[in-house]
């Protein structure tokens, strides 16, 4: 038996009917074969859990807030109580585009990017419902592997600073991130924790057949304070009018904006070092789906902005001891 008639007999098992037109679409970090029932178009996801994080969408799914789950895919089957090489879930397909489509072929409009920036607040602060215990990447429960969150934080950037260092067209990044988090170590040590989403890139985004935002590929999440997640949405977004939205929507403070710009840089070099571990395209020329700056420019303009809000706030320091 084949590896996909396999897939599709545990699909027929679990659904007890026959499926048609199944294939593979995906074996990256996971299996995914697309298949149709009764004419309507589904996807099975087989967790293998070969990237960075380990996927907990249908976790997600099981503890989000009932109105959240408005932002994600109807999950139709689960069968997690199995051994962990057994476990999948079934989804039904949502049909739309993906913000990185729009971005691309159409541009985003002001009304979408509104829409979208509000849909990502909301989804935020929803998520953020759910309490975790301490921090760090999640396997399946709401509890991470750190007491410490700066020491999450220091040790997540080990192998992107040795993959950044080793290559010579990104040595000059290297540095960066421990040098913010040797510099601001106060401002991002938020001292509690939540289920924190971190790749809400526009590849992830969708705009559905009804206008609204869908969340289609949710089960990156971490223990981490919600400004971390925020900020690998900044990643993604700044230089769009989605973030401008998004900050205008946040009202943020100076403050707020720093810490979300110095994650923003974190996530940047972060993907950086995947692309270049993955010997992934022109490092050069690379940039978020959907976003027109290359991570080079991104990152140049969020230390930029740090730098900015640190002499705004010298500044509203001097002012108030002068009162």
């Amino acid at each position: 038996m084949n590896k996909l008639m396999e897939y599709v007999r545990r699909i027929e098992d679990a659904l007890g009917e026959k499926i048609e037109d199944a294939e593979i679409v995906s074996e990256s970090n996971n299996i995914v074969i697309k298949f149709v029932r009764n004419r309507k178009v589904y996807y099975a996801k087989f967790y293998k859990n070969r990237g960075t994080h380990v996927d907990n969408e249908v976790m997600l799914y099981n503890c989000i807030p009932e109105e959240g789950k408005k932002y994600l895919k109807l999950l139709n089957y689960s069968n997690f109580d199995l051994a962990e090489e057994e476990k999948f879930a079934i989804f039904e397909e949502v049909k739309g585009k993906t913000l990185a489509e729009i971005a691309e072929k159409e541009g985003i409009s002001e009304k979408l990017a509104e829409k979208v920036a509000n849909s990502m607040w909301d989804y935020f602060n929803i998520i953020s419902k759910v309490k975790t215990e301490k921090y760090g990447n999640l396997s399946g429960s709401l509890e991470g592997q750190y007491d410490d969150f700066l020491k999450y934080l220091y040790e997540y950037q080990f192998p992107t600073t040795e993959t950044l260092f080793l290559n010579s067209k990104t040595r000059r990044f290297s540095s960066i991130p421990y040098l913010l988090l040797e510099r601001n170590a106060e401002l991002l040590d938020e001292r509690y924790s939540c289920l924190t989403p971190i790749d809400s890139n526009f590849k992830n985004i969708m705009i559905d057949e009804n206008g609204d935002v869908k969340i289609i590929d949710p089960g990156a999440v971490i223990s981490a304070p919600l400004s971390m997640g925020m900020g690998e949405f900044v990643a993604h977004s700044y230089g769009t009018k989605v973030y401008d939205k998004f900050i205008e929507r946040m009202q943020a403070s100076n403050e707020e904006i720093k810490r979300l710009s110095i994650y923003g840089i974190l996530s940047s070099t972060n993907i950086m070092a995947f692309l270049v571990r993955n010997s992934i395209g022109d490092i050069n020329l690379s940039r978020p789906f959907g976003n027109n700056n290359t991570f080079f420019e991104l990152i140049g303009r969020h230390l930029k902005i740090i730098n900015e809000s640190g002499n705004l706030m010298k500044r509203k320091e001097e002012n108030d001891l002068e009162k």
